[in-house]
């Protein structure tokens, strides 16, 4: 039985990896044809190298609205998502900061 929940956990954890493929990719093309490939390549940089997530937010946000033509309401719920997992790591940093005791990783 801890078998099976040890695969289940690698399983979920490569399929996390995948969706994060994915949407950073998608970030990548919303940066790209909105600004070039430099800042979609900063972006991208920033958001791996750095931990900062925001680029990746509005790359997500300017995919849905450019490249895929939707709407306002639409493009946010696209991008709100990353958002979501943007704001836990907001609270880890200032909770962090305010006890000031290192986040468990």
């Amino acid at each position: 039985m801890d078998d099976l929940k040890e695969f289940c956990g690698y399983l979920l954890g490569v399929a996390f990896c995948l969706m994060a493929i994915a949407l950073c990719a998608a970030a990548w093309v919303g940066l790209e044809d909105q600004f070039g490939w430099r800042l979609a390549l900063g972006g991208v940089a920033l958001s791996l190298l750095i931990r900062i997530n925001f680029p990746l937010i509005v790359g997500l946000y300017l995919y849905a609205s450019n490249v895929w033509g939707w709407g306002m309401p639409e493009s946010i719920t696209f991008a709100l998502p990353g958002f979501l997992l943007f704001m836990p790591s907001i609270a880890v940093e200032v909770f962090g900061t305010l006890v000031s005791v290192a986040a468990r990783r």
